[in-house]
């Protein structure tokens, strides 16, 4: 059967690694009110205070070069942590401004955050981020178009296609890829716990468990030639007693034929190629 896409370097299929840094504005978007207190803020607050230098340190290991999603309020209030991860030579896309939620904002508000965001994370890196990734939250049906005009070579937010595609707007491809993500393959809804996250107060997944559903999109996206995209959360992924799930994903991936790519390096191909 002729695979769908044809990966660089003879490779079978590809994978991008995807952190979130997400820290305490995930919990303050769901509920400010709530969240909003140092024990709450302390949740997010762990992710840049120590899981984001494991898995700097992870990544180095295994010579993987990611790409890291901040919100423009993170590098203003954790711009030393930033700077490590630009430092260890990963890609910083942006994810929104304060987290906000795509859904309840009108066009012309999208715009000003999305622009508020560019600058920011510019600023702060000397490059304008070629990314974007929706905050988790929903959207309007204009938000692509608004992502597209801002300039960004690839959008990471939808779920419609297990292979990176340009854009299509008003009939016409656009020189923007869309790189799909999955709910499966996103560690916080598992591993996250607040007072009023999940739903029901749902008891945090046994990490076994969550490994095998990552483990087993990854073999079945080998098998079919796909690209396979994990996102992880600093605050979530990054205590001492989950690691060992981003290590075993690293592990399999190093030993197959899988070319692991930051999300600007999957679009430019895409794009070069006329995917």
């Amino acid at each position: 059967m002729k695979p769908e896409m044809i990966w660089p370097h003879g490779k079978q299929s590809a994978a991008m690694l995807c952190v979130m840094l997400d820290a305490e504005f995930i919990w303050l978007a769901m509920d400010e009110k709530k969240y909003d207190t140092p024990k709450h803020r302390s949740m997010g607050e762990y992710g840049p205070k120590r899981g984001v230098d494991r898995i700097l340190s992870l990544l180095e290991e295994f010579g993987v070069k990611a790409t890291f999603f901040a919100p423009g309020l993170f590098a203003e209030i954790y711009p030393q942590v930033l700077k490590r991860v630009s430092d260890a030579g990963h890609e910083i896309a942006l994810h929104g401004y304060r987290h906000e939620n795509f859904a309840k904002l009108p066009v012309e508000e999208q715009e000003k955050i999305l622009e508020k965001g560019i600058t920011v994370l510019e600023r702060m890196t000397g490059e304008k981020p070629l990314g974007f990734r929706l905050p988790e939250g929903g959207c309007t049906e204009e938000t692509l178009s608004v992502i597209c005009d801002k300039g960004f070579l690839y959008d990471n937010s939808f779920f419609d296609h297990d292979i990176p595609y340009r854009v299509e707007l008003d009939g016409k491809k656009t020189d923007m890829v869309e790189i799909p993500t999955r709910w499966e393959l996103l560690d916080f809804p598992y591993l996250a716990w607040g007072d009023s996250y999940p739903a029901g107060n749902d008891r945090v997944a046994i990490y076994d468990e969550v490994l095998d559903n990552w483990l087993r999109e990854l073999e079945a996206s080998y098998d079919g030639g796909y690209c396979y995209v994990l996102s992880v959360t600093p605050q979530t992924i990054g205590s001492p007693g989950r690691m060992f799930m981003l290590r075993t994903v690293l592990e399999k991936l190093s030993r197959k034929n899988i070319w692991i790519a930051t999300g600007k390096e999957i679009a430019r191909y895409i794009i070069e190629n006329n995917a």
